[in-house]
């Protein structure tokens, strides 16, 4: 019998209506974590074992719904294997009260008989290295005494985690340890863990890993890891990945690469760090999972649901052991919430509240106790599949996903649309429509051995090799200055990679590290030498006078302690002459001294008047350098071909060079600018361009080459060509009786409308020539036919014939659109394969899901639907659109 069931049909069971239509909150949040890299598609999936305790549920000892008479036939129901406690770092087991007084509602013998009841085995969080008078303590002593009584009471506690989130900031008032430092944390941690596998070598044993590549992060987990990995299990991980609302098509399609993501991240820093002897029997435990750090109104609806079981396939088919979910009941309500543009809050009857639940409190407005909502009820139906035991077998694409879990003699599929358009998809030779953003279950189904959906293939960046120490180094014993390049000399720097980084960090501000949006430039690389550049300004505000943090992070992603780096003033160029003093725009000034740099690399000179500055770093207007020795330069006063002319009266210089060093500010008087004899008079042909199409312009006195020549044109308040001017025109030819030009169309830029435009032409002196007319015309359309009709099937190549198409495809483009989303032009996010271009023919694929363009998927075309076809040539000509009907 075959019993099919989406979201929709399950949410009305609970009387609520479920909404599975797209929220239409625009954010998607990219987590500071190293990227997955797709490669080939293949029809063959991921295969893992399965079982009911890889996968648990947070509990909590100050919970009375713990006590409820329902709550057990609800546990039993969702059907999990697991379950961790007491998430309370202030709550001592040893007399279940806690620190400010009162008595925990559930006590740890009090767990041990939910755990019994429900079949689960626990993970208890040891408070690590807390005030003994309130948690039960924290030392290796304390782990003995918890260990026994387990043992002794026989509770079905199979792991222990020493601490959580013990790299945070936040419980460090309640900690007694003075530093709070990973070396610390790592040395309690090995004898805690030695502590308890003395009274129970069974118990799995796990400690705080820190999620994220930041400084921080990285040196916190490469010491735990190089510390404890002899002597633990598993690596005790938190992720809630998504920080703002996202929609519910922009939730699923999140999952997948975020959770990929994490684990190539915890996969590298475990090969980095831990010798592979070492590394195979150690674990990867999620202990707190939830898609989102805050709760928000999904978490009410049938989309937390598919969000849920979507990330439970994901996780295991990438290789986590364990996967924790936050949490059976939720948090606590949220008194006089205000909602906020990141997080909406949940509303259901008059009430904003928050909610992280899978089952209600009963506590209104939400549910009534230990009634599940749809994300329980349909992780329910994941567990209730796996049973005692299955095989996992999961297909990732970029649309669709599907995990099989089989038994000997059927399987129960789960597939995820992770669009908000419909998805169809074959499996077995049955088509099945998936409807947007859902989960749709199937269950005694037959094993797949054929489907359309193939699953994308990651190619991991993952570490060559271990890497048996951490760089030490020594820094200068004199202060060093922004623009300096400085060496480092030391050991285990390893090879030059694409991870080999210098950190700074000053100020509040930090330079080099990943995600960081200020830079440290490497200029040469050995596994026992490092030269880079002191920020000087270029990247980020240049380092001041005062000490600095620095650390080292190799390739394999191991990290230095941080070391201080003394930081001096920048020390001034010596200037001996700037010749002449006095000097009109567009004349030669000649700068002499010394310590310029043999080369200008990026030296500069910055010529200021007025507020106006011209050839600094991110100036708009430039200066022109005509020579640059370690002894002189020299450079062109400002004459209105960047930017606007110096005027007459005085004005600055401040040479500086590739290192960062300045001059002095030099004094330099401007002159009046002497109005040389020329003819104003050019001509255009033709007349009545139209976009995209060549002009030529022809006159006198331009120039023999273009230099600071340009052409402008104006049309609608947008100007296309001039200096500063974020739209460029195109120029061919520039000689001193004739420029070609091509007039604007949409390759930088809006393209010109027909109508009335001006064109400027200013030639290599600065001198503006004068102001035609111009009138632009529409361009014309060129026939285009599409061959092989009907057949517009996605995956298929077809062939347009006509005229006009050019030569060479250039900037020429197939331009589809279907139901309001654009395939194919420069600015689209779904591109158009064209595999044959030539002036009467062009042959292009049928936008697939499952090809690969330029680097980015395709996104395959509706089925059934129409669509409109357009060539676009590189100069700007389209063809009529053609109406076709996408098929199968």
């Amino acid at each position: 019998m075959t019993i099919r069931r989406t979201l929709s049909s399950w949410a009305m069971t609970l009387g609520i209506i479920i909404m599975i239509s797209v929220w239409m909150a625009p954010f998607l949040i990219a987590a500071n974590k190293p990227q997955m890299t797709l490669s080939r598609f293949t029809s063959a999936p991921i295969v893992t074992p399965v079982s009911r305790t890889d996968y648990g549920i947070n509990v909590f000892s100050y919970d009375n719904q713990l006590n409820a008479p329902s709550t057990i036939p609800t546990l039993n129901t969702l059907d999990m294997g697991m379950q961790q406690f007491p998430n309370a770092n202030e709550w001592s087991w040893t007399t279940n009260t806690f620190r400010n007084g009162g008595t925990a509602p559930v006590s740890l013998a009090d767990w041990g008989q939910i755990l019994t009841q429900t079949h689960n085995q626990g993970l208890f969080i040891f408070n690590y290295d807390e005030n003994p008078t309130f948690t039960g303590g924290g030392t290796p002593h304390d782990a003995t005494v918890l260990t026994q009584y387990i043992v002794q009471h026989h509770l079905p506690i199979s792991a222990i985690v020493i601490g959580s989130e013990e790299y945070g900031s936040w419980d460090h008032y309640a900690n007694l340890n003075p530093s709070f430092s990973a070396q610390y944390y790592a040395k309690q941690a090995q004898l805690i863990a030695l502590a308890i596998h003395q009274v129970d070598p069974t118990m799995k044993v796990g400690v705080s890993f820190a999620l994220g590549d930041g400084p921080h992060s990285t040196l916190w987990d490469q010491t735990v890891l190089r510390e404890d990995a002899p002597y633990i299990n598993f690596l005790s991980v938190h992720d809630y990945p998504n920080q703002k609302l996202l929609s519910n098509a922009q939730l699923l399609a999140a999952l997948p690469q975020e959770i990929t993501s994490a684990m190539q991240l915890i996969h590298n820093e475990i090969t980095a760090n831990v010798p592979p002897e070492v590394a195979h029997h150690l674990q990867i435990w999620v202990t707190e999972y939830n898609p989102y750090g805050e709760p928000g109104p999904q978490s009410l609806h049938a989309i937390y649901g598919a969000a849920m079981v979507e990330s439970a396939i994901l996780w295991r088919a990438e290789g986590a052991n364990r996967l924790f979910v936050w949490s059976f009941d939720g948090q606590a309500h949220i008194a006089n919430a205000t909602a906020s543009s990141q997080w909406p809050l949940a509303t259901n009857s008059s009430q904003p509240y928050g909610l992280f639940a899978l089952a209600g409190d009963g506590i209104a407005p939400e549910l009534p106790m230990n009634q599940l909502y749809p994300s329980g009820i349909l992780l329910s139906h994941f567990m209730q599949a796996i049973g005692q035991g299955a095989s996992l077998s999961t297909w990732v694409s970029p649309s669709v996903i599907i995990g099989e879990v089989s038994h000997h003699a059927f399987s129960d599929w789960f597939l995820i649309n992770d669009t908000s358009n419909v998805q169809t998809i074959s499996i077995n030779t049955q088509s099945i429509v998936l409807p947007p953003a859902s989960l749709t279950e199937m269950s005694h189904q037959n094993p797949i051995t054929q489907t359309t959906v193939k699953s994308m293939v990651t190619t991991p960046s993952t570490l060559t090799h271990y890497q048996t120490g951490v760089p030490l180094f020594t820094v200068p014993n004199q202060a060093v200055y922004a623009g300096e390049t400085v060496t480092l000399t030391g050991e285990h720097f390893a090879a030059a990679g694409p991870g080999s980084r210098v950190i700074l960090f000053q100020n509040g501000t930090s330079y080099g590290a990943p995600g960081n949006a200020y830079q440290v430039q490497i200029l040469h690389w050995t596994p026992t030498t490092i030269q880079f550049l002191m920020p000087s300004g270029s990247s980020g505000p240049p380092l001041s006078p005062g000490s600095a943090q620095i650390q080292v992070e190799t390739t394999n992603q191991v990290i230095s302690l941080p070391e201080t780096l003394s930081v001096g003033p920048i020390p001034t160029l010596p200037i001996l002459n700037i010749s002449p003093g006095q000097a009109a725009p567009g004349s030669s000034i000649t700068v002499s001294g010394n310590s310029f740099g043999h080369v200008q690399g990026t030296g500069y000179v910055m010529v200021s008047q007025n507020g106006v500055n011209y050839g600094g770093p991110g100036d708009a207007y430039h200066v022109n350098i005509t020579h640059w020795s370690n002894q002189q330069i020299i450079f062109t006063v400002p004459n209105g071909s960047s930017g606007p002319a110096l005027a007459p009266g005085p004005a600055t210089v401040k040479i500086v060079n590739a290192q960062g060093l300045s001059s002095p500010l030099l004094s330099l008087t401007i002159s009046p600018a002497s109005e040389p004899s020329l003819s104003a008079s050019f001509t255009l042909a033709p007349l009545t361009p139209y976009p995209g199409q060549e002009v030529t312009i022809t006159g006198n006195n331009f120039g023999n080459s273009q230099g600071a020549g340009y052409v402008m044109i104006s049309q609608n308040g947008i100007n296309y060509g001039g200096p500063g001017d974020a739209y460029h025109v195109a120029i061919s030819t520039w000689s001193n009786q004739k420029i070609v030009i091509t007039l604007p169309n949409g390759s930088s830029g809006p393209s010109l409308t027909p109508g009335s435009a001006q064109l400027v032409v200013v030639n290599n002196q600065g001198m503006n020539l004068g102001t035609l007319n111009l009138q632009v015309q529409k361009a014309p359309e060129i026939p285009a036919t599409l061959l092989n009709t009907p057949p517009f099937v996605p995956g298929q190549w077809v062939t347009v014939s006509g005229q006009d198409f050019g030569s060479t495809q250039g900037q020429g483009y197939v331009f589809i659109t279907q139901d309001g989303v654009n395939y194919g032009a420069p600015t689209d996010s779904y591109p158009v394969a064209v595999k044959q271009w030539s002036n009467t023919r062009i042959t292009f694929l049928v936008p697939t899901s499952a090809y690969l363009v330029d680097g980015h998927y395709e996104r395959s075309l509706s089925l059934g639907q129409v669509a409109t076809l357009t060539i676009v040539t590189a100069s700007g000509l389209k063809s009529r659109p053609l109406t076709v009907t996408v098929g199968s």
